[in-house]
């Protein structure tokens, strides 16, 4: 992938994990280009199938393109940063994100969202006013 790719990527994001919405300001791991559709899935470098995640979403993600939803036990896609709100499939409940659809539930369940670190994170920078609401 090229460094412009890369640089637009970034840019679209700005400065959020496009997974779980943390800002890349205030922690000391760089974010990663993720690939929303694996290259081993023939997903491609292009700007359309890449997001802008934090290390821990892109780890916990890694070639996934579905999951269980834990609610209706079915499989069920997981969120698409191109295709999807995010507003619509994720709300916060202070520091915990709530999946709002199957998609959302899913992908907070598969990305581990909500493990105690990053609610612990996510509850310190809300309470600075540094977490998008």
């Amino acid at each position: 992938m090229d460094e412009a790719t890369k640089e637009a990527v970034e840019q679209r994001a700005a400065g959020l994990c496009e997974y779980c919405h943390l800002p890349e300001a205030h922690v000391a791991i760089p974010f990663h280009v993720e690939h929303i559709i694996a290259k081993q899935h023939r997903g491609k470098d292009s700007a359309g199938n890449l997001a802008w995640a934090c290390l821990r979403c892109n780890l916990q993600k890694g070639p996934n393109l579905v999951g269980i939803d834990p609610k209706t036990k079915k499989i069920t896609r997981l969120f698409n940063p191109r295709r999807h709100v995010w507003a619509r499939h994720f709300r916060l409940e202070g520091a915990i994100l709530i999946g709002k659809t199957a998609v959302g539930r899913t992908t907070v369940e598969v990305l581990d969202m909500n493990d105690l670190l990053r609610v612990r994170l996510r509850q310190e920078l809300i309470q600075q006013g540094l977490f998008p609401s």
